[in-house]
């Protein structure tokens, strides 16, 4: 595999994708979305569109934001497949969220997502979460391999 695209996806998608949600900024979260996305998965395990999602997370944001809570996100993976203008990426997220009195929980989940480059620029098109046999998501979560570790996947 290309580590080049590997790089190119951490610029395009994963970095961009902390930082916005660090920052509970919707605009630039769903910026990394292509128009046609599908997202499917996820707490509510439901299937939805760019609308609904875009409505669903600037609500979620707004709602963190409005409480004085923050939430970080970390990425990782299991599979990175790339090439030419297609990825398909698999891996296990960690999301941690903060309340503004201190408390502090740690949630994982599964993803497994698949982005186009178009106009020189990677978004996600396809976007699928599940935190199904959770009970060892931490333990593979720490396994997995780190985001910028481009060279574990080149071949």
């Amino acid at each position: 595999m290309d580590t080049d695209l590997l790089r190119q996806l951490n610029n395009d998608i994963w970095h961009p994708f902390r930082f916005a949600y660090a920052k509970l900024d919707a605009p630039a979260f769903l910026d990394l979305h292509a128009p046609v996305l599908i997202r499917a998965g996820g707490p509510a395990k439901q299937v939805s569109g760019f609308a609904d999602y875009s409505d669903q997370m600037e609500k979620w944001f707004a709602e963190l934001a409005d409480r004085g809570s923050s939430v970080t996100i970390s990425f990782r993976f299991v599979e990175r497949i790339a090439a030419d203008d297609l990825a398909s990426e698999r891996g296990i997220f960690q999301i941690v969220s903060k309340r503004a009195d201190g408390d502090q929980r740690a949630f994982y989940g599964r993803f497994h997502t698949y982005a186009r480059c178009t106009d020189g620029r990677w978004r996600i098109c396809v976007d699928y979460d599940t935190d199904e046999r959770s009970g060892t998501l931490e333990e593979e979560f720490l396994a997995a391999i780190d985001v910028d570790d481009d060279a574990a996947f080149s071949v």
